[in-house]
C-alpha cells in the first residue's frame, strides 16, 4: 500500500541524480559559486542511455507524472516523466539514439 521511488545515481567526478523525471546535480567540490541550474523547462538524460520509445509530440499536453520517454542503461528501462502539467515544446532525441548524461531530451512548457 505504500509508495515507492528509486533514483539513479551516476557519479565520476561530480554526480548526477535522477529522481522522478527530474535530474540533479551534485558537485564533487562546490566552490564559491553556486553549480549551473538546469533550465526548468528541460528534461535531461540522467546518465547515458539509449532512447527505447518518445510516447508523446510537440505541441501534446501532458499530466504530471505521464511517462514521456523511456531510456535504458546497463538494461534497465528509466521512464522519464512529466514533472508537472504541462505542454511539449520540442523533443531532441529520437528513437535508438544513445544520449549522454545531461544531454536534453525534450523542453516541457506550462500550460
Amino acid at each position: 500500500g505504500g509508495t515507492r521511488r528509486v533514483a539513479y545515481a551516476v557519479g565520476l567526478r561530480d554526480t548526477w541524480v535522477f529522481l522522478d523525471g527530474h535530474v540533479f546535480f551534485v558537485p564533487l567540490n562546490p566552490g564559491p559559486a553556486a553549480p549551473p541550474r538546469l533550465d526548468e523547462r528541460a528534461l535531461t538524460a540522467p546518465k547515458p542511455a539509449t532512447v527505447l520509445a518518445i510516447h508523446v509530440a510537440p505541441g501534446q499536453a501532458v499530466a504530471r507524472d505521464e511517462v514521456l520517454i523511456v531510456l535504458e542503461a546497463m538494461k534497465m528501462e528509466l521512464p522519464v516523466r512529466a514533472p508537472r502539467d504541462g505542454r511539449v515544446a520540442t523533443i531532441d532525441c529520437k528513437p535508438g539514439e544513445l544520449v549522454q548524461a545531461g544531454a536534453v531530451l525534450l523542453e516541457l512548457y506550462g500550460d
